[in-house]
């Protein structure tokens, strides 16, 4: 293929890519900097998830709380595998019978507490992991919350400052289970509960793991409030079994939104917890899972609490003001960053400026989706003015040009995880 014809499909790829997911697509859910002159929190997991280490088995000793270098319920004889929060944050408390298992946000595994089982011989279910979950606080960097690990008030996150809660998570309600997930996530501020994504098992009666009347599975409802400090529930429409879970306080008006992977769910609410009458927003402390009696397999993974990253574009990325597929850093995607892909198709050892969109280490299909999604959104032009300019309003896609979107589309889809924590 010439040169010409190549620039000519990488731009009607592009074209394709983006009608099929739509020209509304933004940059996604914001990400956290953990930052060394702020609190935060990083919990990621990590070891070999297929250690055939002895004491690592599910059902081996658990460590007590105050044992001396693990956390409260660890395996007690299991050093191939870290639950300990990273840098950052302090455990307070772990709960079920979890272990390291296989990730599908990162290479290095995940918590989690599989083995759950219904049996019908006896009627309920059976299994490891009654109510599991993961709580800890906020510190500032390699500091202590202080007590012996049990504490549920870490250092306060700066009001003043925009802050990012994030989590990679996978649910599976067991089948048979009438209870359902008892929630997902809570962010406490000086002991009490801001905000919580609850599941059925506080308000049972509607189906296993929804609020939906006809039982529609792995559905939640928010816990938060408004302005007067009237308590609010809103139901989260979306299945919500797998993916990542993003909350974004934002420090100019004191709001929040919430995030499902790169899908805004619920923006611009407020909390209505308040304490001597000030509504208070200093989270200092987060549980994942637990809260009731509760019997589904979970995982999680890349827990990160921190301040809004607000890098700026370069080799390492668009920052977190900038659009994703603008290589020039000029604010805006149009034909000089199709250009930039064209330049560095299918090169390795690049980066972002050389038109590696999804940081992955090379430049194909997958970056052209990601500029795609972001066109219209960055730009006044129009991908039929872009199709004008390239003199391409003729040219009609080989059957190889369409196995190339499909391509693309797929490789999209699966965008990566486990990437999004950002170190100052």
């Amino acid at each position: 293929m010439c040169l010409g014809m190549f620039k000519r499909t990488i731009l009607l790829l592009m074209v394709f890519v983006s009608l099929w997911i739509g020209s509304d697509v933004l940059g996604g859910a914001p990400q956290a900097v953990l930052d060394d002159n702020e609190p935060g929190l990083q919990f990621l997991f990590s070891g070999d998830p297929d250690t055939t280490e002895s004491g690592c088995e599910q059902s081996g000793d658990r460590a007590p709380q105050g044992t001396p270098g693990k956390v409260h319920n660890e395996l007690l004889d299991c050093d191939n595998w870290d639950f300990k929060p990273t840098n950052w944050g302090q455990a307070s408390f772990l709960q079920g019978a979890f272990v390291l298992v296989n990730s599908p946000f990162s290479d290095d595994g995940a918590w989690g507490c599989p083995g759950n089982r219904y049996d019908p011989a006896i009627g309920n279910i059976s299994g490891p992991c009654n109510n599991p979950s993961v709580r800890a606080v906020t510190t500032y960097k390699n500091q202590s919350a202080g007590g012996d690990g049990g504490t549920f008030a870490g250092t306060p996150m700066d009001i003043g400052k925009d802050w990012v809660f994030s989590f990679d998570f996978k649910v599976e309600i067991v089948s048979g289970d009438t209870y359902g997930n008892d929630k997902l996530f809570d962010i406490d501020a000086g002991g009490r509960t801001m905000i919580s994504l609850q599941g059925t098992q506080r308000f049972p009666g509607v189906g296993a793991s929804s609020f939906r009347a006809d039982g529609t599975p792995d559905r939640y409802r928010l816990e938060h409030g408004n302005g007067a400090g009237e308590g609010i529930f809103t139901q989260i429409d979306v299945a919500l079994n797998q993916g990542r879970l993003t909350v974004h306080y934002k420090a100019d008006d004191q709001r929040f939104d919430f995030w499902f992977n790169d899908d805004l769910l619920l923006a611009d609410f407020d909390t209505a917890l308040k304490v001597d009458g000030e509504r208070v927003y200093a989270a200092d402390f987060i549980q994942l899972g637990g809260g009731g009696t509760s019997f589904e397999n979970v995982l999680f993974d890349n827990l990160v609490l921190g301040v809004l990253a607000t890098d700026s574009c370069g080799p390492s990325g668009p920052g977190a003001a900038g659009v994703p597929g603008d290589f020039n850093c000029d604010g805006v995607v149009d034909v000089a960053d199709l250009g930039i892909i064209g330049a560095n198709f299918n090169g390795e050892s690049v980066t972002y400026t050389d038109g590696d969109a999804n940081l992955d280490g090379t430049v194909d299909v997958a970056d052209l989706g990601i500029v795609g999604a972001n066109w219209s959104a960055a730009q006044g032009a129009s991908l039929a003015q872009a199709l004008a300019f390239g003199e391409l309003g003729s040219l009609v896609p080989e059957p190889t040009t369409f196995a190339l979107i499909g391509a693309g589309l797929l490789l999209f889809a699966r965008r990566p995880r486990g990437g999004n924590i950002t170190l100052a």
